[in-house]
């Protein structure tokens, strides 16, 4: 018996010793850039010796070769694992803002400056986001915040100057403007405000200057070209208008206001045919539009009605909301998640998975559709896929007792007792109120001692 204890003591030793020069090699490839072999030294580091540190770096990897899903996961879990660590939360929140899930990037990145208010790349990316979404008071005051700790950020001041030109502050804006134009005179950004604040003051010739320049700086911009067709519209110059709008759009211009500026220029010239398409096509776009936002609020009305049926035990009723919900929303996870959770009750297990996965695919961090998924796989026979995502889970909740006890009843399927009762004292730990874990823990002791 004592050499057998002495053998696994060695081979622990040695796993944690390799686990340890994994590691190692791992982080000095990420800081070298060399950043798909990092991943590899540190998935070794994590399947051999799963650490709080080694699960960072490995998002970090992940989120660096712009694996956006398998970053969220794992920066996720390093987040749950050292909740004090900002850099994980910052770098969780720009990999949701790559995915344009700008509120948990939010969420992530303002969680990051309770920890670290100083942090500059959470300030940054923040105020890209507050700006993104029309949060124009939150972004200022983060952007004078940066400004305060970085008084040579141009970036900061031009947007600081789009944020104040959007409450019509337009005082304020062009000094901003101007602030990043005195520590960085070519910036197209703060060209292009400076001029659009100018157009907006009914200052025209001075506004078509700054935009000429903005769209010198940054020559694949559209955005310089949809204002200069503005103001070319506004002296009545026509032809320059029609020639500028058309600019827009061949850059990739997709405002609808392009083609009504251009409608209105067209027909400036004479070409009562051109404006009368480029009108139709400002109609179709806005008509889109507004129709996609319909469908987002039917989307939530529906999803709305389904919960009393489900109460009322209504189930194949709710299924009938819902996929009316999921027509007009495909990429909604909620929705997704919900509808693969009624499947899942009512048998439908191959619909169910189908859900599950998009509604992870659109957030992976969701510890719940994860545990969702495993549930499905594990009743259709698929254990070693229901392990993986009951790990997950448990991984991005620690807190998830009943995840812990599935992983525990899986582990007594393949006779494996003794990972059985770590499972089950987790979820007795966890959830002592629960009576059904006390019982898997016992029996999973005595199947150990027979």
């Amino acid at each position: 018996m004592r050499s057998r204890s002495l053998l696994c003591c060695f081979l622990a030793a040695s796993c944690l010793f390799a686990a340890d020069d994994s590691l190692a090699q791992g982080k000095r490839a990420l800081a070298g850039g060399k950043y798909a072999e990092a991943a590899q030294f540190l998935q070794t580091a994590h399947d051999q010796s799963p650490s709080c540190d080694g699960t960072f770096y490995l998002g970090m990897a992940r989120y660096r070769l712009g694996e956006w899903d398998r970053a969220i996961v794992e920066l996720k879990s390093a987040s749950e694992c050292d909740p004090r660590n900002a850099d994980a939360l910052v770098a969780l929140g720009a990999s949701y803002a790559a995915k344009r899930d700008d509120n948990r990037a939010l969420a992530a990145l303002e969680s990051a400056l309770k920890i670290q208010p100083d942090h500059l790349d959470a300030l940054r990316t923040a105020a890209a986001l507050y700006l993104r979404n029309e949060m124009h008071a939150q972004a200022i005051e983060t952007l004078q915040h940066l400004i305060a700790l970085d008084r040579n950020d141009a970036k900061a001041y031009s947007d600081l100057g789009a944020a104040y030109a959007a409450i019509s502050d337009f005082e304020k804006a062009r000094q901003a403007f101007q602030q990043a134009l005195h520590i960085q005179p070519h910036d197209a950004s703060a060209l292009l405000g400076l001029g659009h604040v100018d157009l907006r003051r009914g200052q025209i010739p001075e506004a078509i200057e700054l935009l000429k320049q903005a769209a010198r700086a940054d020559p694949q911009a559209y955005e310089p070209h949809f204002l200069l067709a503005t103001a070319y519209e506004g002296l009545g110059r026509y032809a320059e208008a029609a020639a500028e709008g058309n600019e827009a759009l061949q850059l990739g211009g997709k405002d609808p206001e392009i083609y009504y500026h251009l409608s209105r220029a067209y027909r400036g010239v004479g070409r009562e045919d051109d404006a009368r398409q480029a009108l139709a096509r400002f109609s179709a776009l806005k008509t889109q539009s507004n129709s996609a936002e319909e469908g987002r609020r039917e989307a939530a009305r529906l999803l709305n009605q389904a919960k009393p049926l489900v109460d009322r035990g209504d189930l194949d009723g709710a299924i009938t909301l819902l996929e009316k919900a999921r027509e007009l929303q495909p990429r909604d996870a909620p929705v997704l998640f919900r509808l693969a959770g009624l499947y899942f009750d009512t048998g439908k297990y191959d619909l169910a998975r189908q859900d599950a996965r998009q509604a992870i695919a659109l957030a992976p961090s969701e510890w719940t559709y994860h545990y969702l998924l495993g549930l499905i796989d594990k009743k259709t026979g698929h254990a070693d896929l229901a392990r993986k995502s009951l790990e997950t889970a448990v991984r991005l909740n620690p807190s998830a007792a009943d995840a812990f006890n599935q992983l525990g009843d899986l582990a007594m399927r393949r006779n494996d007792y003794s990972e059985a009762i770590r499972d089950f004292q987790q979820a007795s730990r966890l959830d002592p109120s629960e009576t059904a874990y006390q019982l898997n823990l016992k029996a999973a002791q005595e199947r150990l001692r027979q």
